[in-house]
């Protein structure tokens, strides 16, 4: 089975230590996305990695601001350097401006396919302009963003298929007109299995539906009957996950 996991923002907003552990209920959640969405808690949670047990995960990634607000480029860029050199370190491609503070990361750098709230970062076309910038840099697959710009998933498609050298993870969860991150309903199961099949099987798959943790089950049930099970109506089946 593919690593599955989910970003401690949509868990618990803010609150990386209690994501953590919600998760490590789940001895068959071996995915995780540290998520520092707002710039100030880049910072402390940059600051405590060190001390963080993540020993029950096989993938880690780490998720950038999506906004500089109170800080400037160079200094989120030098913070993010400091973090183990394994972890991909998803960013959205707005905060990218000054190029060479972005390719010391190399293949570190997880650029993020956008919704219709960014200006670019959202379609093939600004997506290949980004990869010629960072030649270097991988690629995180949100098929929620992608349904949100094209509901029929052929800009998913598309992408995956001139991208999908570069794919290191898949973001999933519905997102509404504004960006809002949703459960993930069954219009949304229906479009993203028809990504499934150029998405790798060993490729982790992080959720980023903001849900309260009684829903944990439902929403890794969505993604592993989206991305590992394949089949037609989704049938009931026993739970997938494993309680520590």
């Amino acid at each position: 089975m593919r690593p599955i996991g989910f970003s401690t923002g949509a868990l618990a907003k803010g609150d990386f230590v209690r994501a953590i552990r919600l998760q490590g209920h789940y001895r068959t959640l071996k995915a995780i996305e540290l998520s520092a969405l707002r710039d100030y808690e880049l910072a402390p949670l940059v600051e405590a990695v060190p001390k963080l047990d993540l020993r029950s995960f096989d993938y880690v990634s780490f998720h950038a601001p999506s906004k500089l607000r109170d800080m400037d480029e160079a200094t989120a860029a030098d913070l993010l350097l400091r973090l183990p050199e394994a972890w991909p370190i998803v960013v959205h491609p707005d905060i990218l401006q000054n190029t060479k503070l972005w390719t010391r990361f190399g293949s570190r750098l997880c650029v993020e396919n956008m919704d219709n709230r960014k200006t670019t970062g959202r379609t093939v076309a600004e997506l290949r302009d980004l990869f010629q910038r960072l030649p270097a840099a991988t690629f995180c697959l949100d098929v929620g963003h992608a349904k949100q710009i094209d509901p029929t998933m052929a800009t998913a498609i598309l992408m995956l298929r001139e991208f999908g050298d570069r794919l290191r993870q898949v973001h999933m969860s519905d997102v509404g007109a504004r960006g809002e991150h949703f459960a993930i309903g069954v219009m949304a199961r229906l479009a993203f299995s028809r990504v499934a099949a150029h998405v790798p099987r060993a490729c982790p798959i992080i959720i980023e539906s903001v849900i309260e943790s009684g829903a944990i089950e439902h929403e890794v049930q969505a993604a592993t009957d989206v991305f590992d099970q394949r089949e037609p109506g989704w049938k009931v089946r026993a739970p997938i996950l494993s309680p520590v």
